[in-house]
């Protein structure tokens, strides 16, 4: 049997998601995939976590006040996957399509009665002189059901960052409160266009545009537009790639800073 099986045992401190309050998740989780034909598969997995908001800064808002305690999640997660890239190390051609579904709630042992679903794409185009133009996006939306009253802030979604908007600040664009603190949304969409080319051997050079909404209601695709351009540098050492970009918002709320923001990342897009 084409049968792969992945089993985790977790301990995660977040501290970095925001700058008044932490988050802790731990857990284990399992999940089976299954190829569907040369370049698809699709895969189901379960996880059990308790997750801890904690440490709340004392003059932190009350909507994140209100998000404090511990959670047990007990979800399924569900996910169709169709990959043609030729390779992840330097993707030069191909695309990858997933679409996936999640469920979590009271039935299944846990106290968060939420669901959400996403899409996702992305496609690569080879061009002259060893150039790649490359377009990806993604739309995603959580809501609750039955007995659930609203969705918690670690379920919820958020923008910006260097896997997002790179001329934002990490999860920062989005609703916020008063003070102007990330409470996340409840449906999001972003899609970006890169171009690359050589510049010696294993580096390459980026321009980018990335464009962006998160919107505090579930299907609801009217949030305020944010949106960036900028160069990057794409680095290919024996450690794994590495990726250094350098974004300027083009459109942005009132509550994001105008200024232009550094993002580092290392790794491959699986």
């Amino acid at each position: 049997q084409k049968l792969a099986f992945t089993t985790e045992l977790f301990y995660r401190d977040l501290y970095y998601l925001s700058d008044v309050y932490d988050q802790q998740n731990y857990g284990g989780s399992f999940s089976f995939r299954k190829p569907l034909g040369e370049h698809s598969y699709a895969e189901l997995g379960y996880t059990l976590q308790k997750v801890k908001i904690h440490n709340i800064d004392d003059e932190a808002s009350p909507e994140i006040q209100a998000e404090e305690g511990d959670y047990l999640q007990s979800k399924i997660d569900l996910s169709w996957v169709h990959d043609t890239r030729d390779s992840v190390y330097i993707t030069r051609s191909g695309h990858k399509l997933e679409l996936g579904a999640m469920l979590s709630g009271s039935f299944l042992g846990g106290d968060a009665d939420v669901y959400g679903l996403n899409a996702t794409g992305s496609q690569y185009f080879s061009l002259p002189w060893d150039t790649i133009l490359s377009v990806e996006g993604s739309i995603r939306t959580v809501d609750t059901w039955g007995d659930g009253k609203n969705v918690p802030i670690f379920e919820r979604l958020f923008l910006g960052g260097a896997n997002s908007l790179r001329g934002f600040d990490y999860r920062d664009v989005g609703p916020k409160d008063a003070k102007g603190e990330p409470l996340g949304g409840l449906t999001s969409a972003y899609a970006s266009i890169e171009y690359t080319f050589p510049i010696m051997e294993k580096v390459r050079g980026a321009v980018f545009y990335d464009l962006g909404v998160v919107s505090g209601s579930a299907y609801d695709w009217g949030g305020e537009v944010n949106s960036d351009v900028g160069v990057g540098l794409r680095l290919y050492l024996p450690i794994g790639p590495i990726r250094v970009d350098f974004g300027i918002p083009v459109q942005s709320d009132e509550h994001n800073d105008s200024g232009g923001k550094f993002n580092f990342n290392i790794g491959y897009k699986f």
